[in-house]
């Protein structure tokens, strides 16, 4: 987990990620665990984007405050926490179409695929154009975390219309 976060930083740069690997060390005494590698780049755990992810499924806007509340704690960058909802949710897209294609490097191969047969295809597409929308204008919001959670009550209010009368709890 600590060395995909390292890459991920890094963006394609062999020299971003030596640097990174280099400070993650030393931020680290020696060692290099997921949990310092987050916390030397100000990411977060995705657990957390799983949890707004399932608050969306549910349709519950009290879990999808809460869960904001509590990525607030950790004061993100919330166009990262956004980027980071994206790149669930392009895995979940991924998954179903082509379940077999989902790798395990991030960890979370068993989620994607319970998120792939709990969301409707048509949400999962609809989330992710709100959510590349909210990123372009994030920088527009009068406060980051006010436009983070406008993005998410606007998937909220104007997901597809349910074809199934009851959520599927999958996290």
């Amino acid at each position: 987990d600590a060395l995909w976060l390292l890459g991920r930083a890094a963006d394609g740069s062999m020299r971003d990620a030596m640097s990174l690997t280099d400070q993650a060390i030393a931020f680290g005494e020696g060692k290099v665990l997921a949990a310092d590698v987050r916390a030397m780049l100000g990411s977060l755990d995705h657990g957390q984007v799983y949890g707004v992810l399932q608050a969306l499924l549910e349709g519950d806007a009290r879990a999808l405050l809460e869960a904001v509340r509590n990525l607030a704690e950790q004061g993100p960058d919330w166009a990262g926490v956004l980027a980071e909802m994206l790149n669930v949710l392009h895995r979940v897209a991924i998954a179903q179409a082509l379940p077999e294609a989902v790798d395990n490097g991030q960890g979370d191969r068993e989620r994607v695929l319970a998120l792939a047969s709990a969301l409707p295809a048509e949400d999962v597409q609809f989330y992710y154009q709100m959510g590349l929308i909210g990123r372009r204008d994030l920088p527009l919001a009068p406060d980051r975390r006010g436009g983070f959670e406008m993005v998410l009550l606007r998937m909220l209010a104007f997901r597809p219309a349910d074809t199934d009368d009851a959520p599927k709890p999958v996290l």
